[in-house]
């Protein structure tokens, strides 16, 4: 069963399947009967028109003379003369009968074959449409306008007949023999073709095989046809030619390649070293530049300290000095007091000196002193306070080195750093402060200290002379915001945005290192925070500060 529909599919695949010399013979049979047959009705189309038309031109010219010439015998009824006119007509072989008749369809002479005498009579016009095989015309004598009579005469087209079918015939030979010749013509040219095809077919599979093993020395003799056949060929010869010369230029180009890579591997090993070199040359060098910006960070805030110790030691020096006023006035009453001791000592001994104790204690006041004492002493305990809560200060200052974080009180460090910074600000700016009720954040408190000393310490140095600091905290879109707003000169445009570069300073030399907002920007940074600055030339700067709050 398998086999059967095995051959059934090969028989259906070979039908589907034509040759090409079998469709150029097919085709051009087809082309050539379509021609042919054409022609052939053309051909004989025309010659039935022609001898139609031939026939209908004697048979009409015919019929009128024979008319014209019997028209005295038909008027006069000269039969003698009518009959000898019409057995001379007869003796036409190609005329079968010739009958005239009267007026009134009588006949008046006839001559031919009887059974003709008596047949009906029509009229025929095409050759073609002729059954009987006579071609029957008639011609009527007319005299003033009066039918007189009328002649009918047959002729015979069997003659024509046989030519017609005579040149059906030859024609059709001709056509047959001439798709033969084609047939043979088709089948040589197919067998040409197909030929040729076919060594062009195994060339080409030559091609693929060796292609296919590696092997691209291909040689062959072209088609020496002389056409567009050799030229194919000619071209499958320089295909061939192009691959093995291409396969050369692959395998040149897959050695150099090799090569190359062998060469690459060399060169990346001896990059690879050289970048290690580097990378290890890189890590020293951060280890240096991470060691250099401590450097720089602790120079920044030993600046700063610098900066507040001139200022500490004046507030320090102030409760000192009333401190120590107060306890050289304390000494003073001390003696009064040891004199006032020693001689109520002596007040039981002599009554004269009662009166001496009393001048004494007259004269010096002890409801005074005693009133005062209290004063300085109270004012002494205050001043020490100050002195105490100005060292805790530094100390939360001071901590700005360690790395721990934990969490902040924003509003405490800004309290601790006005304390820090207030004989920086006290003589000439009016500091204003609104600390709104913000959460904690988690930072290191010294850190956050050293960024807003180095805001305030920036803010009084751009006031002019006397001017307004104003420090808010608030929230703002979830984050604690703290901003720093001075009346001062502002910050040039053209300037701003490299405030934040490291030893960028617009001070005189010696006057600022550069690094206060660098430092205070990475500060900020560090607590995963931003610092932003607004700034307005004439009107004043503005940095604020975001962080976020602890969760």
């Amino acid at each position: 069963m398998a086999n059967s529909t095995g051959m059934i599919k090969k028989r259906h695949d070979g039908m589907k399947r034509l040759s090409l010399r079998l469709k150029t013979m097919i085709g051009t049979a087809i082309i050539e009967a379509v021609l042919l047959s054409a022609l052939i009705f053309v051909v004989i189309d025309f010659m039935m028109e022609s001898a139609n038309d031939a026939m209908n031109k004697r048979a009409t010219t015919t019929a009128r003379l024979f008319a014209s010439a019997t028209k005295d015998a038909v008027l006069s009824y000269d039969l003698a003369t009518l009959d000898a006119f019409t057995n001379e007509l007869l003796s036409n072989p190609d005329i079968l009968y010739v009958k005239v008749s009267d007026g009134e369809s009588q006949t008046l002479s006839f001559a031919g074959n009887e059974r003709f005498k008596t047949r009906t009579f029509e009229d025929d016009t095409l050759v073609a449409k002729v059954t009987d095989g006579i071609f029957d015309i008639h011609a009527d004598i007319v005299e003033g306008g009066t039918l007189f009579g009328t002649i009918q005469i047959g002729i015979d087209i069997g003659t024509i007949n046989r030519t017609m079918s005579e040149v059906k015939r030859w024609t059709v030979s001709i056509a047959l023999f001439e798709m033969a010749l084609v047939a043979i013509f088709s089948y040589f040219l197919g067998i040409y073709l197909t030929t040729n095809l076919y060594i062009l077919k195994s060339q080409a599979k030559f091609i693929a095989r060796n292609v296919k093993k590696g092997v691209f020395d291909f040689k062959w003799k072209p088609i020496q046809s002389k056409d567009e056949l050799q030229e194919l060929s000619l071209a499958f010869d320089e295909l061939s030619q192009t691959l093995a010369e291409e396969h050369e230029r692959r395998e040149r180009y897959k050695h150099d390649l090799i090569e190359l890579n062998k060469h690459l591997e060399e060169l990346v090993a001896q990059r690879t070293e050289k970048l290690n070199q580097k990378n290890q040359q890189l890590e020293a060098t951060n280890r240096e530049l991470e060691a250099a910006q401590q450097q720089l960070v602790h120079s920044e805030k030993m600046a700063s300290v610098g900066k507040l110790a001139a200022g500490v030691a004046h507030e320090i020096n102030n409760p000192l000095g009333f401190v120590m006023s107060n306890l050289d006035v304390m000494r003073h009453y001390h003696g009064d007091y040891a004199e006032l001791a020693k001689r109520a000592v002596q007040l039981g001994l002599e009554p004269g000196e009662r009166h001496a104790f009393n001048q004494f204690v007259k004269d010096k006041d002890f409801a005074f002193i005693n009133s005062d004492c209290t004063e300085l002493i109270d004012e002494s305990m205050t001043g020490l306070q100050r002195v105490s809560a100005i060292v805790n200060d530094l100390k939360q200052f001071s901590r700005a080195d360690t790395i721990q974080l934990q969490p902040c009180d924003i509003n405490a460090c800004i309290k601790t750093t006005l304390n820090l910074v207030e004989s920086k600000l006290k003589y000439h700016a009016n500091v204003i402060t609104q600390l709104g009720e913000v959460p904690q954040v988690l930072g290191n408190q010294g850190k956050l200290i050293q960024v807003m000393t180095n805001l305030l310490i920036n803010a009084a140095q751009a006031l002019k002379s006397e001017g307004e600091i104003k420090v808010t905290t608030y929230l703002e879109n979830g984050s604690v915001a703290i901003s720093v707003q001075d009346s001062g000169v502002g910050i040039p445009k053209e300037i701003i945005d490299k405030i934040f570069d490291p030893f960028f300073t617009t001070k005189p030399v010696g006057k600022g290192t550069g690094l206060g907002l660098s430092i205070s920007y990475d500060i900020i940074k560090e607590h995963g925070g931003e610092l932003l600055v607004e700034s307005e030339e004439g009107i004043g700067t503005c940095f604020t500060i975001l962080l976020p709050p602890c969760k």
